[in-house]
């Protein structure tokens, strides 16, 4: 499988997509019409957290999320990622990260290149930090197959921030660009 993503990501995309058919938000007849037979599977069965699933399934079902619930706001995703990067960091997986403040920027470069592609499959991550400027700055370049959806961008880029905010003990603005099919920079800086 080309593309994929793990369990662990895909878990809280298929509970809000059954939390609004539940609520009435959507009908299953409209599911049926917008989603791929395999998507529809999954919003039935228990996904397993280090299982890889399918990108272009967490893909439709993430943009279904972002186009009912989130009103085609871009902030959206982005907030769906800082509450993935917390329910992360409430399981203890990066609190030590936080430890010496002074080189938080290399520490959160360690853990990105490692973490991303654990999450995403087929993606490699590249980290520098920035000189120049005042504070901090550093960039994230993701090499992604060309069928990454820009749904995931958005939600890591807030995965990212959050993550750069809770180890730096600072305001930290964080953006990113697809600057090529295959191509995404994540750029951050502290304010």
């Amino acid at each position: 499988m080309v593309g994929g993503v793990k369990g662990t990501a895909l878990e809280s995309v298929v509970a809000d997509v059954n939390r609004l058919v539940d609520a009435g938000s959507i009908s299953r007849a409209d599911l049926d019409v917008r989603l791929e037979a395999t998507d529809l599977e999954l919003l039935d069965q228990k996904l397993l957290p280090s299982a890889w699933y399918s990108l272009g399934s967490y893909g439709r079902l993430t943009q279904l999320l972002f186009e009912t619930e989130g009103r085609r706001r871009v902030e959206y995703l982005v907030e769906r990622g800082r509450r993935a990067a917390e329910r992360i960091r409430n399981a203890g997986l990066y609190a030590q990260f936080t430890a010496d403040r002074d080189r938080w920027g290399d520490r959160i470069g360690a853990m990105l290149v490692t973490l991303g592609p654990a999450m995403y499959r087929d993606t490699e991550w590249n980290f520098r930090l920035l000189a120049g400027g005042s504070g901090m700055r550093f960039e994230i370049e993701i090499s992604v197959p060309a069928d990454f959806p820009d749904v995931c961008r958005h939600a890591t880029q807030g995965f990212i921030e959050y993550t750069a905010i809770h180890a730096a003990a600072h305001n930290v603005r964080v953006s990113s660009e697809r600057v090529a099919p295959t191509r995404i920079v994540i750029r951050a800086a502290t304010t």
